[in-house]
């Protein structure tokens, strides 16, 4: 058998309708891979451009029933691929996923002792760029700049790990299926090789001679076969392993096993190529399969490459394979594939319904996902494409409402189906009963599942099966599974793993919280509210829909509290704050979920059949002892088991992002858990956790990457009780683990949650908040940090004045700690405009240091980058600049381009500049800013929102009014969404934009706008406050209107138009020996 190819159509371009029908692109840079992906294409056309600068000539096809179209380069390197990526997706614009594949060099071991020999696959779950950095003095810098696969490709790749696992996998018959393809010519090209032609060099033996094959060439006892490098290298004929994680890009071959270990253990790359595969992800978000045929070293030679390029073909194949087949145009083929006994099924009305109960009439939203499912079970009924059952997994955390939705699902498809059948696969008992029971009501004589289940495959009609409860994390749900075409099979789960059981893995729906607007409908629709009341009611039902995290039960069980009269909507928050445990125990009288309240989904046994067990005691008791004191060394197992065991009953979910195992529990589930618990279990569980948030805190890099999603979690661990926190060991230790809490919260900006913990802890200790006590030093520091948060600031100073003078009688004069508060005490001096004092305190502090720390010691630097500030509050331009100048060029030589330190200072020169009416080299400065931490921060990453929100006022100042407007409505949409209403950040943004508005003629929004900033900071600050200040002058000025004011009447004498730049919270570090013991804090500017 040859390659066969088009006929008549061959080398035409296809019309419009005929090109949406490719939906899958496979790009094959060299003649070599190309040819082994041509050999998997069940018919080839070979298509030309008629028009365009695309100069491609494509080869298309199918694989099962996909239509793919495919290319090769003409060249190698950073323009070719990205070249040809563009031109398919123009000329092929339904596309919707791209394959990069063919060959790459190996790190041979990875892991733990993991083994990689020629003739394997490597599958990138990321794309490093190995060109991203910059060239210092010390060397090439390199900065992580990552790119990642889309999800649905992840997913099926995810599906198809998880079937090699089970040793399920077809690459052998593939392969021989490419071999009996190909020309006879070149047939004997992709062989595998076997063991005896894959040796491994040591790392230090250096092939000599270019011109020479290592055969003949180099020393074989300096190398390593397969069979000596252990069990893990052996590999049957035919039968590659596939490898996933990060694989390396470059516009260079990485030839040198120095080179390649060095960036396995900085990057953690286990495989290169030179594609440039890292360009065409940022934009495509393609999967890059690789075949490997060396080991990036300099033993590399041509002989593994057929045979690799043929290996990753086969895993593209397979892949495709997995992914569910597209329906092509309304007009597309809906008739039936016949049965083995070439049977139609009839089209018979539903005859058999054994649903449990009626619709819960308090459903709401979801309609996504409903849409979804509902059009995936038409098509299995009525599209040729599916030739196998559909089996679909909803999955998620108890109370979501996955029973809901089947049922929703069962009552909008039940035309379709000749028969819907329910069982509860909660206990083996209960699902032996709801089987019999089918069984009866079909004729079918039966005596066990097995033989219900067989009977109701044998129907010769289409069916929905919903096998509901599936929870047990030990029980395998595939036993209830009946085979059977045209018939659809869903599962509900609260375990994550049994989305292993869905057809696919776009098939596998993870439910979560509800969207905003929904969740608001749903709790409104619980309280019997009437429908025409409830805009009254949207920012308190917003307050309780973010109380509850969206938990769809939840909710339904605050609109019955509310509608029994116990409270209203707006006190809801505060009554569950009190009484939280009775609320989420409260069970609605009426449309009740089955079971009741969410702590009882909690509860929810899952017992195989005497349903006497409660296994909910392994959230307390059945968790291995993670930390130990008296253990020698950590051991991960215990905590891979715990987590597995969590995200079983979907309690947590679980990821791995940047090399951190990122575990999250709902809110909800951690109020369960800890209400359950008895007052010491609760104590020891805090003290344990508190202590490695206080044993971490010291890791800076660690809380500016998760800070943000542990946010939560610190403030609930600082919401305890205080008689719990402090049930055992010393108050000074207790207070310890208290106080690192406190400056996570304190550099959060969660300025509320800090207040009352510092009251708290003030009462329990018996201290007085305004007299200094010498044995609390650090506790004392928070106390002002966060006073001068709510703008009292003479308070602040008079604290922060008393810490400072027990340090200088205690400590010596170039003691980290003392300072660190003086470096405090000169922060919020500037921020009670008693500015002379802090600029010389700065200075004597930064005398000190120059004195004992080398020039670029963070906290000298720090203590420069606030002195540069406080000298431009004091009017001193002329100095700012140049120590900023300084500060920027040290940290831009001794730190990578995305170091939040040099990010920083960069920042703050840019407001010097722009302060100096420098504003296009603000602009220039700013832009580089934003565009960094855009890359490598999350869009609400308050980093990243300080820069943008600086760079619109700097294109304000700059006449660039659109650009400004359009930067600062999306800070002030992402602020709104994250923070609470009276925190100041977001509320300098929304002055910002008020000032922006004016500037644009919108003088309505603009008087709008900061009527309601004017409001929230009367509320919020006291009268003194400088921002509350400002914002009642800039009301004044725009109820006037501007008119009538001439500019040095602006307040504080700011011109409105062009030098409205409010000041923002931004990061800088902070002297390590501060009292906080934290190398970070939060700094305000004011204007």
């Amino acid at each position: 058998m040859s390659l066969s190819t088009g006929s008549a159509s061959d080398g035409l371009w296809p019309d419009d309708a005929e090109r949406a029908k490719y939906t899958i692109g496979w790009i094959a840079p060299m003649p070599i891979e190309f040819t082994p992906a041509l050999a998997l294409l069940d018919r080839i056309t070979t298509l030309h451009v008629a028009k365009g600068n695309d100069t491609n000539i494509y080869k298309a096809g199918k694989i099962g029933n996909h239509h793919v179209v495919m290319v090769t380069l003409h060249q190698i390197g950073l323009g070719g691929i990205p070249s040809v990526a563009a031109d398919m997706h123009g000329s092929f614009p339904r596309l919707k996923h791209l394959l990069l594949v063919g060959l790459g060099g190996g790190v041979p071991e990875y892991a733990h002792g993991e083994q990689m020999v020629l003739g394997d696959v490597v599958v990138s779950r990321q794309v490093e760029n190995l060109d991203s950095g910059r060239r210092t003095p010390y060397g090439f810098q390199h900065t992580h700049q990552t790119y990642t696969p889309s999800q649905a490709l992840l997913k099926a790749v995810n599906t198809l790990e998880s079937t090699r696992s089970l040793h399920q996998t077809r690459i052998p018959q593939i392969l021989q299926g490419i071999r009996q393809k190909l020309p006879r010519t070149i047939r004997g090209n992709p062989e595998d090789l076997g063991p005896d032609a894959d040796r491994l060099f040591d790392p230090d033996y250096h092939h000599k001679d270019d011109a020479k094959l290592c055969e003949n060439h180099c020393d074989l006892k300096r190398s390593k076969s397969r069979q000596e490098r252990g069990p893990k290298a052996y590999r049957e004929t035919d039968s590659p392993f596939v490898h996933y994680g990060i694989i390396g890009s470059g516009n260079s071959l990485v030839v040198g096993s120095k080179e390649r270990e060095k960036f396995y253990k900085e990057l953690g790359t286990i495989c290169f190529e030179m594609e440039a595969a890292a360009a065409v992800l940022m934009e495509y978000r393609c999967l890059i399969i690789r075949g490997i045929s060396d080991y990036s070293d300099s033993h590399k030679n041509k002989k593994w490459q057929p045979y690799a390029a043929a290996t990753a073909a086969a895993y593209a194949h397979e892949l495709i394979m997995t992914l569910p087949a597209p329906v092509h145009g309304p007009n597309a083929d809906r008739s039936r594939t016949p049965t083995m006994n070439n049977e139609e099924p009839s089209t018979s009305q539903n005859c058999h319904w054994t649903v449990p109960r009626s619709r819960n009439p308090l459903f709401t939203g979801r309609d996504d996902v409903l849409r979804e499912l509902e059009t995936t079970i038409r098509k299995a009924v009525k599209d040729a494409s599916y030739t196998d059952q559909c089996s679909i997994v909803i999955y998620g955390m108890g109370g979501q409402g996955k029973s809901e939705i089947c049922l929703q699902l069962a009552y909008r498809v039940r035309q379709f189906f000749w028969g819907v059948f329910w069982v509860d696969v909660s206990t083996t008992s209960s699902a032996k009963n709801d089987f019999l029971n089918i069984a009866k009501k079909l004729g079918i004589h039966a005596e066990s599942i097995e033989e219900a289940r067989q009977g109701l495959a044998n129907v010769k009609e289409p069916w929905l099966l919903v096998l509901d409860n599936a929870d047990d994390p030990d029980a395998d749900y595939q036993r209830y599974f009946p085979a059977g075409l045209w018939s659809v099979v869903i599962l509900t789960s609260r375990n994550a793993e049994c989305h292993r059981y869905a057809s696919t893995a776009e098939l596998a729906v993870k439910l979560e919280g509800l969207p905003g607007s929904d969740a608001r409908e749903l709790l409104l629709h619980a309280t019997d509210i009437p429908r025409e009341q409830w805009g009254t009611f949207h920012d308190d039902a917003q307050r309780v829909a973010t109380l509850l995290q969206s938990h769809p039960l939840a909710l339904i069980q605050a609109g019955a509290y509310i509608s029994s009269a116990h409270c209203t909507i707006a006190e809801y928050p505060r009554v569950f704050n009190r009484q939280r445990k009775r609320l989420l125990n409260f069970r609605p009288r009426q449309a009740k979920s089955r079971y009741g309240d969410v702590y009882a989904t909690f509860e929810a046994n899952s017992s195989d059949d005497d349903d006497s067990g409660d296994l909910t005691a392994w959230h307390v008791f059945h968790l291995p002892p993670l930390l130990q004191a008296s253990a020698n060394a950590w051991d991960p197992f215990r905590l891979v088991e715990a987590v597995q065991l969590l995200k079983s009953f979907s309690l947590v979910s679980a990821d791995t992002h940047d090399d951190f195992l990122s575990v999250s529990m709902h809110p909800l589930t951690n109020a369960w858990a800890l209400d359950r618990l008895a007052t010491a279990a609760q104590h020891n569980a805090w003290l344990a956790t508190g202590s490695l948030v206080a044993v971490s805190n010291y890791d800076y890099m660690l809380w500016m990457k998760l800070g943000r999603p542990l946010q939560p979690h610190i403030g609930a661990l600082a919401s305890l009780n205080m008689n719990v926190m402090f049930a055992s060991e010393s108050p000074r230790k207790i207070s310890s683990i208290i106080t690192r809490c406190a400056s996570l919260l304190e550099n959060f900006r969660d300025d509320a949650k800090l207040k009352d913990l510092m009251d708290k802890l003030v009462v329990y200790l018996n201290l007085d908040p305004l007299i200094v006590d010498a044995r609390w030093l650090p506790l004392y520091g928070l106390i002002a940090l966060n006073l001068d948060h709510f703008g009292r600031a003479q308070q602040a100073v008079s604290l922060l004045e008393q810490v400072v003078q027990i340090r200088e009688h205690t400590q010596a004069k170039d003691h980290p700690d003392r300072l660190g508060s003086q470096h405090e005490l000169a922060s919020v001096y500037r921020a009670n405009g008693q500015v002379k004092k802090a600029v010389s305190l700065l200075e004597q502090v930064i005398q000190i240091q120059k004195q004992t720390q080398a020039e670029d010691h963070p906290d000298r630097l720090a203590s420069q980058h606030e002195l540069a500030r406080v000298y431009q509050a004091n009017g001193q331009a002329e100095k700012a600049l140049p120590l900023l100048e300084h500060v920027v060029q040290i940290r831009e030589l001794r730190l990578a381009e995305d170091h939040p330190d040099r990010l920083g200072s960069q920042h703050e020169l840019a407001r010097a500049c722009q302060a100096n009416g420098q504003v296009e080299k603000a602009v220039s400065l700013l832009e580089q800013v934003v565009q960094i931490r855009e890359h490598i921060l999350s869009e609400d990453h308050p980093d990243r929102l300080t820069s943008q929100h600086q760079l619109a006022g700097a294109y304000q100042g700059n006449d660039q009014l659109e650009k400004a407007v359009s930067l600062q409505e999306q800070v002030v949409q992402i602020r709104e969404q994250i923070l609470a209403q009276d925190h100041p950040d977001r509320l300098v943004s929304q002055t910002n934009l008020a000032t922006i508005f004016w500037d644009l003629g919108r003088h309505e929004d603009a008087l709008q706008l900061m009527r309601h900033v004017v409001q929230i900071r009367r509320k919020a600050l006291d009268e003194s406050h400088p921002y509350l200040i400002d914002s009642e002058e800039w009301l004044k000025i725009f109820e006037n209107g501007m008119s009538e004011i001439k500019p040095a009447q602006s307040p504080r004498g700011i011109k409105l138009s062009r030098s409205t730049i409010f000041g923002d919270p931004m990061r800088e570090t902070k002297p390590a020996g501060s009292p906080r013991g934290i190398q970070f804090t939060t700094v305000t500017v004011r204007p």
